[in-house]
C-alpha cells in the first residue's frame, strides 16, 4: 500500500472510531522519521504533520480536534 492510501485508510479509522488518536499519532510520527520517497511530496507531509497532532490535548480529558476535524482533513486531503 503506498503512503497516500495509507494515510487516507488512517484519517478514515479515526473519523469512524476505529482506532485512537494516539495509534495514529505515533504512526505519522514514526512515519515521518523514514525515508519513504513519498515524504518529499508536501501533501502528504502535511497530511503527516497534522495526524502527528491529532492526540494534542486542550486539558487533561478533552482532544484539541474533532471527529469533524478528521473529517476535514479527509476531504482536503482526498481533493489533492
Amino acid at each position: 500500500m503506498n503512503l497516500r492510501n495509507e494515510i487516507i485508510e488512517r484519517l478514515t479509522a479515526l473519523t469512524e472510531g476505529a482506532t485512537s488518536p494516539e495509534d495514529v499519532s505515533e504512526w505519522a510520527t514514526s512515519t515521518m522519521q523514514g525515508d519513504a520517497p513519498d515524504l518529499l511530496d508536501a501533501d502528504i507531509w502535511q497530511a503527516l504533520d497534522r495526524l502527528s497532532g491529532a492526540d494534542l490535548k486542550s486539558d487533561p480529558t478533552t482532544y484539541l480536534h474533532s471527529t469533524e476535524d478528521y473529517l476535514e482533513w479527509l476531504r482536503e486531503f482526498r481533493e489533492q
